[in-house]
């Protein structure tokens, strides 16, 4: 047998003596025997102390902040450390390197390697890592290398098209073009599709076109007219549903039909690009709102650590972060749900409205395009700033007030790019608690029948997954968008508008497809999803939109207090820990190279959970201390 030997285990490899009594002549079994028992004692030995095999001992904290490996080999530091953990120290140059690639995710340049070296002897060369770290987390590197940090790790789709590209629905905004050159209107800006005339200055009957001239939301401090419906400033307008026209109140729905772009033209979005649709669709424009939205919970959390917030505003939080146009999308599901007061509201694409809020450090202040700090409440008030909002539709009617804000549980990029709410639920269990979802394997399982909460093989996930999935319920899409214009994202039972007579639940025309379908399909009574009784649901439908945990159900094994909404699903997941540590695990896995093993190394994991909250939950401090511990100075 050969035994492949790693360099810590050299010393352990020691002769013994053959113990046998004097005068005895073993046979060649019995002696092959003994030599084989006195080799293994002390490799095991060897192996159980030298750190190579998986440690059977969490590892333990240190005096100084840093941490120890697991198993027996490794000693506390000292000042006088033993000549093997001399051995095991980085280079300065090489600690140099480790610091630069956790911190901004590229080596040192060859002139901060020089500069190192003139430091001086070798402990002005470590003074000097010590100072490079300090300086490099107050730079706007250190920001990119979190933001790209958190993109990686939340891992949210793009939201998705359901109709050919350049569909994108999240905008609800009715898109507008300049009139070519040549045309009676040239420059002036009309509704891409369903106003042929208006750049000659006509409506479809020939008479003179609506023509208005305002400030627009999009470009403050100019003008531009509107030509056309789009430049129509009437309250009332026409739209054919069916091929029948009707009048509607154009404050309500919007520029649908004949109705206007609005004040400011805050229900429209001008298109530069070639082909309306595709300035904001396409994931390679970095201006595009589709990708601001998907960039804006990863944002979200490089504000955090640039501002030092505690991590728990990424799930707690009644605000975020976003440009122009990523604000542009709060206000028009807000605006979609029937709040017009928000026609007139400029705080949001008015310079001079909000050049006092922290931004990226990438960006100047009063830049339109910063990711700058807002309240999400003020963009959508159905984000509601209330931390302890409840309403069981079991036993309550009327609408839901909103629901409450909770950092990027709440943001459209998250709740649009997950189109379901088992989706939703599960992945921010993996995101945000580190869950697994594993199939079962070898195991028997009762039939499957109408909840996989209870029944068949799925619930060996969904008994865990759908009470988190319950509280991402009211955020549906319906239909589909061209150009901006068209799809609806429902909040169902909040506010005035997202209420439906009962027939949806019978799928009567207009009723047949999503959302309706599929909420009758899966918000059964009596399931783990949707525990209501069939009595509720009929006396009111909307009680099968319940989006709390009742009390007999528990989620990582805590209680919901009665919150409502992705809000109470993070209030579980802190509560129970899971989110400490899980931010630690990806903090530690970024700095140091390698993930924290919750099994194996439950105590080192918990003894970095502490310092991470005993911090304030600040994930700059909590690098720093990870840069400064033993391990990583030993390369480990």
């Amino acid at each position: 047998m050969s035994v492949a030997l790693g360099p810590r285990m050299l010393p352990c490899l020691v002769w013994v003596p053959d113990a046998r009594p004097s005068g005895t002549i073993p046979t060649h079994e019995t002696a092959r025997l003994r030599r084989s028992v006195w080799w293994v004692l002390p490799l095991l030995a060897c192996v159980a102390c030298s750190g190579s095999s998986s440690p059977s001992q969490p590892p333990g904290g240190e005096p100084d902040g840093g941490s120890q490996d697991a198993g027996c080999e490794t000693p506390a530091p000292t000042e006088n450390p033993p000549v093997d953990e001399k051995k095991d120290t980085l280079a300065a140059s090489r600690l140099l390197r480790r610091a630069s690639l956790a911190l901004r995710g590229i080596p040192p340049t060859d002139e901060e390697y020089a500069a190192q070296a003139a430091a001086g002897d070798e402990a002005a060369q470590r003074a000097f890592v010590d100072s490079f770290v300090d300086r490099t987390l107050h730079e706007p590197l250190f920001y990119r290398t979190m933001f790209e940090k958190a993109r990686d790790w939340f891992d949210i789709p793009v939201i998705a098209s359901t109709a050919d590209a350049p569909e994108y629905g999240a905008q609800q905004q009715r898109t507008v073009e300049q009139c070519k050159p040549g045309t009676a209107k040239a420059g002036a800006w009309k509704f891409y599709r369903g106003d042929a005339k208006a750049c000659d200055g006509l409506k479809p009957d020939g008479t003179p076109a609506d023509e208005t001239t305002l400030e627009p939301w999009w470009a403050p401090g100019t003008t531009v007219t509107l030509v056309g419906y789009a430049g129509n400033t009437s309250e009332t307008g026409i739209t054919m549903p069916n091929g029948t026209p009707t009048p509607v109140n154009c404050r309500q729905v919007g520029p649908e039909g004949t109705c206007g772009c609005g004040p400011n033209a805050v229900r429209c979005h001008a298109d530069h690009g070639t082909y309306p649709g595709h300035e904001n669709f396409v994931i390679h424009n970095a201006q595009g709102q589709r990708r601001l939205l998907f960039e804006e919970p990863a944002r979200l959390f490089a504000h955090l650590a640039w501002y030092d917030r505690p991590a728990t505003d990424l799930i707690l939080g009644t605000y975020s972060v976003g440009p122009t146009r990523v604000q542009a999308a709060y206000v028009s599901q807000a605006l979609a749900g029937g709040l017009t007061e928000l026609h007139n509201d400029d705080s949001w694409w008015r310079p001079e409205r909000y050049s006092q809020a922290p931004i990226d450090p990438e960006h100047t202040p009063g830049d339109p395009y910063a990711w700058r700090e807002y309240s999400v409440p003020a963009r959508n008030p159905f984000l509601i700033a209330d931390r302890d909002y409840r309403f069981d539709p079991r036993t309550q009617t009327g609408a839901v007030r909103g629901l409450p804000a909770a950092g990027i549980l709440t943001s459209i990029g998250f709740l649009a790019g997950y189109p379901r709410e088992r989706l939703r639920g599960a992945r921010a269990l993996e995101i945000l608690a580190c869950e697994v979802f594993s199939p079962p394997q070898g195991q028997t399982f009762n039939e499957y029948r109408r909840d996989p909460g209870t029944e068949g093989t799925c619930q060996h996930c969904h008994r865990r997954l759908d009470p988190a999935a319950i509280h991402f319920k009211r955020y549906a899409k319906h239909s589909s968008a061209f150009e901006g214009w068209g799809a609806k994202y429902f909040m169902p039972g909040v506010g005035t508008v997202w209420h439906w007579p009962v027939a949806w639940r019978k799928g009567q025309f207009p009723y047949g497809g999503d959302p309706y379908s599929h909420w009758n399909r899966w918000y059964q009574p009596d399931t783990l999803l949707t525990p209501v009784t069939e009595a509720q649901a009929t006396a009111n439908p909307e009680s099968l939109f319940i989006d709390f945990l009742p009390s007999d159900q528990t989620l990582l094994g805590q209680v919901s207090d009665g919150t409502i909404g992705p809000l109470g699903f993070a209030k579980l997941i802190v509560a129970s820990g899971s989110f400490d540590r899980c931010v630690v695990r990806h903090m530690h896995a970024q700095v140091m190279g390698r993930d924290i093993d919750p099994a194996a190394e439950a105590g080192y994991l918990e003894a970095q959970v502490k310092r991470f909250v005993d911090g304030g939950r600040k994930i700059r401090p909590y690098v720093k201390s990870l840069t400064q511990s033993n391990l990583f100075k030993r390369g480990h």
